[in-house]
């Protein structure tokens, strides 16, 4: 029987192209009917699949010089096993190369016909012998050279050179493939903290506190995060230190009343009630169903009380009296997070930024006419683009009026009070900070327009 490692990574990669799966969605879809992989297997299961989906525009660049228009026209199985064979040829040393084109064409043996099984072993062989021999764009092309360097689309390279300089952009294309480490935030509910930390240092690799919130702890160890010590009883959620921050700008307090929109999976709703020492009252309004119940059973897990989960549009449900603060996460293109999720660039287009701002303004139109005077409105997003976020805040404040930029609160991280600009934005940035990217601005409402 063939690599089941393998064939589990070029069934995952497939059906991230065609079915819109998120890589961790995909693996567990492929590999659930297999039986259990070892720890070992795991391992090297995800690293083939967010290897390949991280460095597949300069894969593709050589499987493109070798095999020309015979590479596209192939079906998606074929291309996707040639690209995980490239990967472990021209990326992973501790594989030699000679075994991946072996185990690559006796999978092709599963998925193609004979024509196809030679065509894998051809291509991959070639690329073993002239890997070394295919140049890529020159310097002084410096979009194609950078989008092929450093495996990214070439509109999203444009984009970042115009924006930042070749230089940034050179750093931030670098940085958006490294994989990122794994941030917990520790539940502040639960009791003895220090004691769990100690239990949880002995259980990792490697522990240390994250740079920029108090609530963080970086964490290096192998194996699947439900294995942690603390998992099951809520000790801590698996956050990244840009997203905690963003919590942090609400100024939630004990008592509070506040509506977190586009709730799911419940990350920020449930760092909110634990500022909140679990006292007040959060609605966590979610439009998806399924999505909703991700909500609810983190709350359970998390021992958390005061989060109500609620199905409804944030475009356009009504509430009768007035939050204390909102929070809009607002959906959007997700490029702040490709280094976690590289699937993202890959299927995101220039023209989808446009798609979103409109959903983006529907959500802040709505939902700001339930904020109290005097009360927060914090907006927030997981891209860098600047229609998703500056642009967005610009129109919303042209058109609505009684609300202006407001400074983050007292107790925000004085270590990451850097990253808010002299306009008042929040900025997090895979180069400069080791987080995902991401924006959030603070609002304050100057009069009443409850509707």
């Amino acid at each position: 029987m063939s690599d089941p490692v393998r064939r589990s990574a070029a069934s995952a990669l497939t059906l991230i192209d065609g079915k819109g799966l998120f890589a961790d969605e995909a693996i567990a879809r492929s590999a659930g009917g297999a039986a259990p992989l070892g720890g070992r297997d795991r391992a090297l299961l995800f690293e083939l699949v967010y290897g390949t989906l991280r460095w597949r525009g300069r894969i593709d660049y050589f499987l493109g010089a070798l095999a020309h228009r015979s590479f596209r026209t192939n079906p998606p199985e074929i291309r996707n096993l040639l690209r995980i064979g490239a990967y472990q040829i021209l990326f992973l040393d501790r594989v030699p190369p000679w075994a991946a084109v072996d185990t690559a064409t006796e999978l092709a043996k599963e998925f193609g016909n004979p024509g196809q099984v030679r065509f894998v072993n051809g291509v991959l062989r070639n690329l073993v012998r002239r890997k070394e021999k295919i140049p890529l764009p020159g310097p002084g092309d410096t979009i194609p050279h950078l989008a092929v360097k450093h495996s990214c689309p070439e509109w999203l390279v444009r984009r970042w050179v115009s924006r930042f300089g070749k230089e940034r952009a050179e750093r931030l294309l670098a940085a958006c493939n490294k994989p990122p480490a794994t941030t917990l935030r520790i539940n502040s509910l639960k009791p003895d903290p220090g004691e769990y930390l100690e239990r949880l240092a002995g259980a990792v690799e490697k522990l240390i506190p994250h740079q920029l919130c108090p609530e963080g702890v970086v964490v290096e160890f192998s194996g699947p995060v439900e294995k942690l010590p603390g998992f099951r009883e809520g000790r801590f959620y698996v956050q990244d230190g840009g997203a905690i921050l963003i919590s942090r700008m609400v100024g939630a307090r004990a008592g509070n009343r506040i509506l977190d929109a586009c709730a799911a999976p419940g990350g920020k709703a449930s760092h909110l009630a634990e500022l909140m020492a679990d006292e007040g009252e959060i609605i966590a309004l979610e439009v998806d169903p399924l999505r909703l119940g991700r909500i609810e059973e983190n709350m359970e897990r998390l021992g958390i009380t005061i989060v109500r989960p609620l199905l409804g549009d944030g475009r356009s449900i009504r509430f009768g009296e007035p939050f204390d603060h909102v929070l809009i996460d607002a959906p959007c293109s997700g490029l702040g997070t490709i280094r976690r999720h590289p699937e993202a660039k890959w299927r995101k287009k220039e023209e989808d930024l446009a798609r979103h701002r409109e959903r983006q303004l529907g959500l802040l139109r709505n939902l700001s006419r339930f904020v109290r005077a005097g009360g927060s409105l914090v907006y927030s997003t997981c891209s860098t683009e600047p229609e998703e976020n500056g642009e967005v805040i610009g129109t919303f404040l042209r058109e609505e009026g009684g609300f202006t930029v407001a400074p983050v609160p007292a107790d925000f991280p004085a270590a990451a009070r850097s990253m808010i600009d002299d306009k008042g934005f929040f900025h997090a940035w895979p180069d400069e900070h080791d987080t995902d990217g991401f924006f959030a601005v603070r609002l304050v409402r100057q009069k009443d327009r409850l509707a």
